[in-house]
């Protein structure tokens, strides 16, 4: 079982790659991270045989941490859209916010939300009531007629 830093890492090089490889900086830049840091846990993934990792070379997935790192893509996609389709944020707000969420909280957690997101987008049926009524919420700081019926 990978650690969420370890799950970040294998993300964060799968989003760096270009033309098969990346670099040690990419990661570090790209995770906010020093590269002292960045080293130990690519040396760990390597040792776990995730990513192909010598000193001051190229950093590559090995085909089961591709297969784990698009896996966490997926998850984190889904948990962005989420943040973009329910909660209404703009991109920017929902990149930041799903690394966020996605790292930090606790793994069942992310999971749930990210469950949830794939409930909505494959359910049949038309956007719920309460996404609609939320958006509308949103744009005039009013409850929608229907929820104040209920009320």
């Amino acid at each position: 079982m990978l650690s969420p830093t370890e799950k970040r890492y294998l993300l964060a090089v799968l989003l760096t790659t270009e033309e098969g490889s990346t670099r040690l900086k990419r990661v570090s830049n790209f995770l906010k991270v020093k590269m002292p840091s960045a080293k130990q846990i690519l040396e760990d993934l390597a040792n776990k045989k995730l990513v192909n990792y010598v000193r001051r070379g190229p950093i590559s997935l090995t085909k089961k941490g591709m297969e784990l790192a698009q896996k966490e893509l997926e998850r984190f996609n889904n948990l962005k859209e989420f943040l973009k389709k329910i909660l209404f944020l703009d991109e920017e707000e929902a990149e930041k916010g799903a690394w966020e969420i996605f790292f930090n909280l606790e793994e069942s957690i992310a999971d749930r939300v990210v469950d949830f997101m794939n409930f909505l987008t494959h359910c049949p049926h038309i956007t719920p009531i309460c996404i609609k009524g939320f958006k509308e919420y949103l744009e005039t700081g009013e409850f929608p007629t229907l929820c104040r019926l209920r009320r």
